[in-house]
């Protein structure tokens, strides 16, 4: 959070302050969608292994974002890659 603030030139208490009064999230609650979305989004091309996923968006370890995604989505990578494929085949037919 401190990058961020850092980088708008505030504090993390004012980003997150502003933050939640324009749209009723906290500024850690709109990182973790964010980084989130960009995780669905990439689980959902079979080229990318969950691996590779975690280092490009900036996990420490690819156990550690397995655990942010069980945490936040209620499953695993590997299980929200196989739902994302069943969502395809399904629209397909």
């Amino acid at each position: 959070m401190a990058d961020f603030a850092a980088k708008l030139g505030v504090t993390p208490t004012h980003l997150t302050r502003v933050c939640k009064t324009a749209c009723g999230f906290t500024a850690a609650e709109l990182l973790t969608q964010h980084s989130l979305q960009r995780a669905r989004r990439m689980l959902e091309d079979d080229g990318l292994k969950a691996v590779d996923i975690a280092k490009q968006l900036g996990f420490s370890t690819p156990a550690y974002f397995t655990r942010f995604i069980k945490t936040h989505a209620s499953a695993t990578p590997s299980e929200l890659r196989n739902q994302a494929k069943a969502a395809r085949l399904a629209a397909a037919r």
